[in-house]
């Protein structure tokens, strides 16, 4: 049992070093190539941050656990509001802008919408991860489409012909390929063990330690964007890594193995999810800030969440 704790949070520990390197390494290299930050942000940052999501529901599915797989996206969505969005706003109050309200709030909830409908059968089948993974193709899209990407002379680097560092940026990207797989697998082996040996489901394994691992690349840019006062970045990686972990991870796996469905989780935790993605609206709604007292509520919300699901 301890070999298997110590297993599981050394998997933590590569899984945050491999999404760090390959969000650091594809923004460079994205940088070089003089794409602009917002296009970076929504789809480089936000595939990096949901890859821990998408790795470990791959070698779950595979593997035959796929309860692991689904409970790893519906828990990272809950923590993600109600942990990471809730310690921001303590930290300091966080500022909503309208087209977050408008536009990507509605591709969320309209995503979790769709995701809990698949649920409602036995599994999340191929045909039903075309329809997500299609959603995730049209949102990158629309993003691309409708931001200049034009390369101007600040957005390049000043070493940009320097091959020295793309290559470096390249082994960036392909070792944090690497230890995300590598992390992943610990993860997930290990996790299944301690869901054995304490006698719970490996779907609430999946919706708690598994999870809140997966998250902490979030969590890092979430407490990078605290200290920078970059309360855009906070709002739309919590949003984005949100959209992007059903539409790309569950669409993406379900492509390519099914995903069963545990019965109980229709009724309690997929939910909590709807539940945490509305209560989100209603804070962005107020005075377009979220406080510190609602951050303290997201926060109390997902304590009570972890309480009653054990």
């Amino acid at each position: 049992m301890i070999l298997s704790v110590i297993t599981f949070f050394l998997g933590v520990l590569l899984l945050y070093l491999g999404a760090e390197g390959l969000v650091r390494g594809s923004i460079h290299i994205s940088k070089i190539f003089g794409i602009r930050p917002i296009i970076i942000g929504l789809t480089v940052v936000a595939f990096g941050t949901s890859a821990p999501e998408f790795i470990v529901s791959l070698i779950s599915a595979l593997s035959g656990s796929s309860d692991i797989a689904l409970g790893n996206v519906v828990g990272s969505n809950i923590a993600n509001i109600g942990l990471i969005l809730g310690i921001a706003a303590l930290l300091r109050p966080v500022d909503v802008s309208t087209r977050a309200l408008i536009f990507y709030y509605p591709v969320l909830i309209l995503s979790s919408g769709l995701l809990y409908m698949f649920a409602l059968g036995d599994a999340i089948g191929f045909i039903h991860g075309v329809f997500l993974f299609g959603g995730i193709v049209v949102f990158t899209w629309y993003l691309i489409k409708k931001t200049d990407t034009v390369p101007d002379a600040d957005l390049l680097y000043h070493q940009r012909g320097e091959r020295s560092v793309r290559i470096l940026n390249i082994f960036f990207i392909i070792g944090g390929a690497g230890l995300l797989v590598g992390g992943s697998h610990l993860m997930v082996t290990s996790g299944i063990t301690i869901a054995r040996e304490i006698g719970v489901s490996e779907f609430v394994i999946g919706i708690t330690l598994v999870a809140i691992g997966t998250s902490l690349p979030e969590l890092a840019a979430t407490i990078v964007a605290v200290l920078k006062k970059s309360s855009g970045i906070i709002l739309g990686n919590i949003i984005g890594s949100n959209i992007f972990n059903v539409l790309f991870v569950i669409g993406g796996v379900s492509m390519i193995h099914p995903i069963s469905v545990e019965p109980s989780s229709r009724i309690y935790e997929f939910p909590v999810m709807i539940v945490f993605s509305f209560v989100l609206f209603l804070f962005m709604r107020t005075r377009f800030v979220i406080n510190r007292a609602e951050g303290l509520l997201l926060l109390a919300g997902y304590i009570t969440f972890l309480v009653f699901l054990f």
